[in-house]
C-alpha cells in the first residue's frame, strides 16, 4: 500500500477539497496512507469530517521559494510515494521527480486553458486603474497585444507541455480534456502521460426528494468575480424579481467580491437576498432549496452541481464547458443550461423554472437519477489504477 499526499491551498474550502474529501475514506480503506499538505487548514471545520489522514501545515506562501525545502523534507520524513497537486502550481514540486524523492501527479480540476481567460481579466483590470506611469502603460500595451495576437496562448501551452513532461502523471477530469491539452500542446498520444480523475459524489442511498421546499434560489460556492461571476446572478434577479414575490435568493459563500456583490444589492434595491457565510456541509440548503444557479464564466466541472442534484434540487448553469454541459445533459431534462454570458437568456430560463413546478419537479427526480453516473466507486478506481501504475510495488 502507498503512503499518499495531497498538496492544496486551503483546506477544506472548495469544490476541489470536496472532491479530495470524498475520495480520503476509500484510498485509506484499501490500505493507503494520506497525508493532507496544506497552505491553510481551516481548524475549525476539519471536525465535520472524520478523515483518517495527518495534516501538514505548510508554513509559507504559496509562491515563496522555503516550499520546495519543507515539502521535500515533509515527503522524506513521511516515505510519501506519490504526491497528488491539484489547484497549486508545480513550479516548486518538479525537484520532487527530478530528485527521484516520490512521483508526481499534477491534477487540473479546470477546463484546459482556463489560464488564457485569467490573463485577459488581469490585463482588463490594469487597464481600469486611474494612474499608470509611462513604463507600466508600455507594458500593458505590449501584454494585451501578446493577448491579442495569440502569444498568451502559446505561454499557458509551454506551461501545460513543461506539467506533462518533467511530471511523472497528468491528470484531468474528462478524456475529451486530455484530448484538447494533447493536441495543443503536440504531444500526439493523449494516453501516455494522461489520466482521467473523474469528479464523484457519495451516493446517499436514503434521499428522497422532497415534494415541499422553500421557494428559494441558492448558489453555493466561492465570491469571486474571475469564475464564479455570482454578480451576473444578481443582474438575473433584478430583472425578475418583482415577478416573483413569494421567491428569495440566498448566496452561500464567502469571498473577495462579497463587499462589491452586497454593494449592487444595495444601490440596486434588490429584495429577498440573503448572504449566507459559507459553510462545510451545506446540505441542509440544497434539501430545502428548489433551484441552485450556477452563473460561472468557466467551470473544469462544476460540482456543486452534483452535489445539488444529489439532494433533489433542480440546476441551471450558464454553457460554459464541457463538464457543466455533461452533468446537465440533456438540456431541460437532467437540469437547464443556457448560452454562456446570456442573462436574458438565463433570465427567461430561470423564471420558466420557477413558474412551472410540474417542469421543476421533473428536472428534480431526473437530476437524482443523474447522479447515479458519478459514482464514487468508478472515481475511485481511476484513483487506484493511477496508483498501481506509478507505484506498481504498493
Amino acid at each position: 500500500m502507498a503512503n499518499i499526499s495531497f498538496l492544496l491551498n486551503q483546506f477544506p474550502s472548495g469544490g476541489v477539497e470536496r472532491v479530495t474529501i470524498n475520495i480520503i475514506p476509500h484510498l485509506t480503506a484499501r490500505g493507503h496512507r494520506v497525508f493532507i499538505f496544506a497552505h491553510e487548514l481551516n481548524r475549525q471545520h476539519l471536525t465535520h469530517f472524520n478523515l483518517s489522514v495527518e495534516y501538514i501545515l505548510i508554513p509559507y506562501e504559496h509562491w515563496r521559494n522555503e516550499n520546495g525545502d519543507f515539502i521535500e523534507k515533509a515527503v522524506k520524513e513521511h516515505c510519501i510515494d506519490l504526491c497528488f497537486a491539484p489547484v497549486v502550481s508545480p513550479d516548486y514540486i518538479f525537484r520532487l521527480k527530478e530528485k527521484k524523492m516520490c512521483k508526481v501527479c499534477y491534477v487540473s480540476h479546470g477546463a484546459p486553458f482556463y489560464e488564457v481567460k485569467e490573463l485577459a481579466y488581469e490585463i482588463h483590470q490594469r487597464w481600469q486603474l486611474p494612474k499608470r506611469s509611462l513604463r507600466r502603460l508600455m507594458w500593458l500595451v505590449f501584454d494585451t497585444l501578446r493577448l491579442k495576437v495569440g502569444l498568451c496562448n502559446k505561454d499557458v501551452a509551454a506551461r501545460y507541455k513543461k506539467r506533462y513532461d518533467e511530471l511523472d502523471a497528468y491528470g484531468v477530469l474528462f478524456e475529451e480534456y486530455a484530448e484538447i491539452i494533447a493536441r495543443k500542446i503536440g504531444v500526439g498520444d493523449a494516453g501516455a502521460k494522461f489520466f482521467a480523475l473523474p469528479n464523484s459524489l457519495p451516493q446517499n442511498s436514503d434521499v428522497e426528494l422532497v415534494s415541499q421546499r422553500k421557494k428559494q434560489i441558492i448558489f453555493v460556492g466561492r465570491l469571486t468575480y474571475l469564475d464564479k461571476r455570482v454578480d451576473r446572478l444578481l443582474q438575473v434577479w433584478k430583472k425578475i424579481y418583482n415577478k416573483f414575490p413569494e421567491w428569495e435568493l440566498c448566496i452561500i459563500g464567502s469571498g473577495p467580491e462579497e463587499k462589491n456583490l452586497k454593494q449592487y444589492v444595495a444601490e440596486n434595491g434588490l429584495s429577498r437576498v440573503e448572504f449566507i457565510n459559507f459553510t462545510p456541509t451545506p446540505e441542509q440548503y440544497y434539501k430545502e432549496s428548489e433551484i441552485l444557479c450556477l452563473t460561472s464564466d468557466f467551470e473544469g466541472f462544476g460540482m456543486v452541481l452534483l452535489e445539488a442534484q444529489q439532494y433533489g434540487c433542480a440546476t441551471i448553469a450558464f454553457d460554459c464547458s464541457y463538464g457543466v454541459r455533461d452533468i446537465l445533459s440533456p438540456n431541460w431534462k437532467n437540469g437547464v443550461f443556457v448560452p454562456n454570458g446570456n442573462i436574458n437568456a438565463y433570465a427567461k430560463a430561470l423564471s420558466k423554472l420557477m413558474t412551472d413546478e410540474e417542469l421543476r419537479r421533473r428536472i428534480q427526480k431526473n437530476g437524482l437519477d443523474n447522479v447515479k453516473r458519478f459514482s464514487i466507486e468508478n472515481s475511485v478506481e481511476c484513483y487506484e489504477a493511477l496508483i498501481q501504475k506509478l507505484c506498481p510495488k504498493k
